[in-house]
């Protein structure tokens, strides 16, 4: 009876962190679906309106590795809350915004928030569950992550067109509160283990440096400067000193560094790294070109879109319950490479749709795109693993979390940058064909590192 109890206790405590969650996941994918909504209110351009979701991912990716370092040095409790509370006054920035720069602030509070509150789930259910029963809590835990991509466009597209684009960072408050209540009355405490390395202010500020000038530079790009003008030059160089800073104090400080450079030596970590950034931008990149498209090139509303997005959202649901069994079975190889035929052929249609095309093509297009998206991650994440030290497995987590995210920016970055420069040449459709002509193009790179993953021979 007391195991029973105590199973039971575990699960409610699961399930109250996953409450915790719900706001910054549903965020993420309601914003995506406002941002033409964002981009006609404040009157800015399609290459302005992407800081909205690359502050964001940017925010969210640099502060991963701080999460780490947390969970090993403050209680896990107030850690959690106080992320929450933190996520809180991001969304009420956001949703006060009356100025690009100021919603662009608030995003990126609500980010380095997300950042900590994601990660910190899965430390949290391990450290009170142990290592029984881990199946059914990730299960749980992992049941927002499928479903709310699934909803979340079109909850934001009914909280536009019903309020305005202001609450769908509103509508934040009271799950942030509810969830706040619940936590502060039924989670127990995690006391600090006190253990692991330090947070490396060298490492965060030059690996922060690198990822945000290059994003910079890219998006200077994209208003008109060329490649060689000061303007663009100087972000790229300050990105690529960044870079060499970093592998040089790595190399002399290798226990301070926050990323080690042993974890490189696994040839299927480096292969899973780069899918990962590829795929980051391949993917994340897309999730912010589909409903701009939907809504200027087909002349849907919000809601409409945030529906055609569903078929998106079923795709993966149906390709999650199966994408770990072959993992499992035949390896990453073969499972990232079927993924990635898939995910090419979900979105070469969109380089030739119109505003025309029949809707059923669309949602089948959708619907493809979905199932090649759950092979493009969850074998990548699993397999970047395989060869690295137990020592370094930690590590191993914070970089290949970090790197997903920063790809994810510079997919947004880069796609926008493509619509900018072909829009006012070619019109805002064939920009559009040509944005989803380069994610393919990121799509199809991923198979070369995708052939340096594990495979078995049944």
């Amino acid at each position: 009876m007391s195991t029973q109890k105590s199973t039971q206790n575990i699960i409610q405590i699961a399930l109250f962190l996953v409450v915790g969650a719900i706001a910054p996941l549903l965020d993420t994918t309601m914003t995506n679906v406002a941002l033409d909504t964002i981009m006609k209110s404040l009157g800015v351009s399609v290459n302005a309106v992407q800081w909205v979701t690359t502050s964001y991912v940017l925010a969210l990716g640099i502060a991963v590795p701080v999460a780490g370092w947390a969970s090993n040095w403050f209680d896990g409790k107030h850690l959690y809350l106080g992320a929450l509370v933190v996520f809180l006054i991001g969304s009420v920035l956001s949703g006060w915004a009356s100025t690009l720069p100021l919603l662009v602030i608030g995003r990126i509070v609500q980010g380095a928030a997300a950042g900590v509150i994601i990660p910190l789930i899965t430390t949290l259910v391990v450290q009170v569950a142990g290592s029984g029963g881990l199946g059914k809590l990730m299960a749980v835990v992992g049941m927002p992550a499928v479903l709310i991509p699934v909803l979340g466009p079109t909850i934001g597209g009914y909280l536009i067109q019903a309020l305005d684009w202001h609450w769908i960072f509103f509508i934040n408050i009271p799950l942030v509160l509810i969830a706040l209540v619940l936590l502060t009355w039924k989670m127990p405490a995690f006391p600090a283990p006190k253990r692991g390395k330090r947070l490396d202010f060298p490492s965060l500020a030059l690996l922060a440096g690198l990822f945000t000038f290059a994003i910079i530079g890219i998006t200077r790009f994209s208003t008109g400067d060329g490649l060689t003008s000061t303007k663009v030059l100087t972000p790229v160089i300050v990105a690529l000193t960044c870079l060499v800073v970093y592998v040089l104090y790595a190399y002399y400080r290798p226990t301070k560094a926050l990323v080690s450079l042993q974890l490189f030596k696994s040839p299927t970590f480096d292969a899973s790294v780069i899918i990962l950034m590829l795929s980051g931008i391949a993917v994340n990149g897309a999730m912010f070109l589909l409903p701009l498209y939907l809504q200027n090139s087909r002349g849907l509303s919000a809601v409409w879109s945030g529906t055609y997005l569903i078929a998106q959202g079923v795709g993966l649901l149906v390709s999650r319950s199966q994408i770990g069994k072959l993992t499992d079975s035949i390896g990453a190889r073969w499972v990232v490479l079927g993924s990635i035929a898939i995910a090419v052929i979900g979105t070469v249609p969109f380089v030739y749709f119109t505003a025309t095309t029949n809707v059923w093509w669309i949602l089948i297009a959708l619907f493809v795109r979905g199932i090649g998206q759950g092979g493009l991650t969850i074998p990548v994440m699993a397999d970047s693993y395989t060869g690295v030290p137990k020592p370094l497995i930690a590590e191993a987590t914070t970089a290949t979390r970090m790197l997903q995210n920063i790809g994810g920016a510079m997919g947004t970055a880069v796609l926008a940058t493509i619509i900018q420069h072909e829009a006012p040449h070619v019109g805002m459709n064939a920009a559009y064909q040509t944005a989803f002509m380069w994610s393919v193009g990121f799509i199809v790179a991923t198979a070369i590192p995708a052939w340096f993953l594990s495979h078995r021979k049944n």
